[in-house]
């Protein structure tokens, strides 16, 4: 008997947590509150295996954190470590629980809390099975989304898995997007952003739980951000995710049954491999960004939209000096290796975590490349290692490709990093 639980909760921090996604000069502290955070739990049985889902509205997932969730779980619940899945939509007015270089640290307090609540929406969930029934829906949203770096490339798919309860009553809505949520820019009050009010919306014709996951948005941002980037205003959010949620709906409710409801997980593993630089490099590198920063003087950094240039130099060498030490330490390995995760439901959908920021391009061709019709390549789950970027973003000395690795305190990557993840998560999906 295929069953089914969920829950919601409430994981608003106090004010005064620090908001992660943007660079800053200085730590952006939350001042108010617009609208709360949410996790949202998902349990899943067939009789055989259970797996659960968890979705929520912060800026990060790091392995640690999907560990102490795991493990809570497993003591509580009996689910298997490897069976839970834990993911974030990347708000960017929200915290992190992955440190980040100049654009938000964790807060030890708050994230010891998260993991709590995490794993506790999953206990509830679990508490709750019932019989259910599954269906399987996509539809297309292109309003939102757009490509910043001004390729011709965004994935429109709104997929929607609806769990109902065998009675027909309202349980679940999972709706998968693909669109980084940034809209308001850097402000200091905290706001879920598009998928909070996606969930709204969908709650006022949906009373079940709502479960927002993103896709592959390493390129995508709102479509606000096209003339004037991060000068969203609330009405502007609360149009998107209402329009956003139309489509959602109306992919929903034209859904089709999944009469094979058995449930698979699958795990595989990415090799990140690392552009270690070697000791010249290193120090060429730290005199050419000293130089800078003593020619700047007193001017202060600024950086905003990452489709357009930006000169850090305090950044710069603050990194490079960081990899020095780390290179004499013995601690700048050459590769890492990142666990890919995947939930199969029948041979109808799946749902795959990667933990990291995917470019759409190689959404699709996971996508393309899956045996399954319903395909959801979900990132920012169970970790996050940095942007996985094409190599043309390499080739163009990119935001994703150079300075994002600065503000994931990692090596560059090599120019294969994308090609790798494509073939590691179609392997997943075969």
């Amino acid at each position: 008997m295929f069953r089914a639980g969920a829950i919601e909760v409430c994981i608003t921090p106090p004010i005064g947590v620090e908001l992660a996604g943007y660079y800053t000069a200085t730590p952006r502290y939350a001042t108010d509150i617009h609208d709360h955070l949410m996790a949202q739990a998902l349990v899943l049985d067939d009789g055989a295996t259970r797996v659960a889902l968890v979705t929520s509205d912060l800026c990060s997932i790091s392995v640690p954190l999907t560990q102490t969730v795991r493990a809570i779980v497993q003591a509580q619940a009996g689910i298997p470590p490897g069976n839970v899945m834990v993911t974030c939509a990347h708000t960017h007015t929200a915290p992190t629980t992955v440190r980040f270089r100049a654009c938000g640290a964790p807060d030890a307090g708050y994230v010891r809390l998260v993991a709590r609540y995490l794993a506790g929406a999953v206990v509830a969930a679990a508490n709750r099975l019932t019989p259910a029934r599954l269906s399987v829906g996509r539809g297309e949203h292109t309003y939102l989304a757009w490509n910043r770096l001004g390729w011709n490339e965004i994935d429109p798919s709104v997929e929607v898995a609806r769990i109902d309860t065998a009675d027909g009553e309202p349980l679940a809505l999972v709706v998968h997007y693909a669109c980084h949520p940034v809209m308001p820019g850097k402000i200091t009050r905290i706001t879920a952003d598009f998928p909070g009010a996606l969930r709204r919306c969908l709650h006022a014709r949906y009373p079940g739980v709502i479960l927002f996951a993103n896709g592959a948005c390493g390129d995508i941002d709102p479509v606000t951000n096209r003339d004037a980037w991060g000068s969203a205003s609330f009405s502007d959010i609360a149009c998107a995710g209402a329009e956003l949620a139309d489509d959602a709906w109306d992919a929903a409710t034209a859904a089709t049954p999944v009469e094979d409801v058995r449930l698979h997980v699958r795990h595989g593993t990415l090799r990140l491999r690392y552009d270690t630089p070697s000791p010249e490099a290193l120090r060429a590198a730290i005199a050419r960004y000293r130089a800078e920063v003593r020619a700047m003087g007193d001017r202060p950094e600024s950086f905003g939209d990452p489709a357009r240039e930006a000169s850090l130099p305090r950044l710069w060498l603050r990194y490079y000096r960081a990899l020095a030490r780390r290179l004499q330490q013995g601690r700048l390995p050459d590769h890492e290796d990142a666990a890919l995760q995947a939930f199969v439901i029948g041979d109808a959908l799946a749902w795959l975590a990667i933990p990291a920021e995917a470019f759409t391009a190689e959404g699709r061709m996971i996508r393309a490349a899956s045996s399954y019709a319903h395909t959801l390549p979900i990132c920012y789950a169970n970790g996050l290692y940095g942007y996985l970027p094409p190599r043309r973003q390499f080739e163009a000395d990119g935001y994703a490709a150079r300075l994002a690795a600065a503000v994931y305190d990692r090596p560059f990557f090599t120019p294969d990093v994308a090609e790798r993840l494509v073939e590691a998560a179609s392997a997943l999906l075969r």
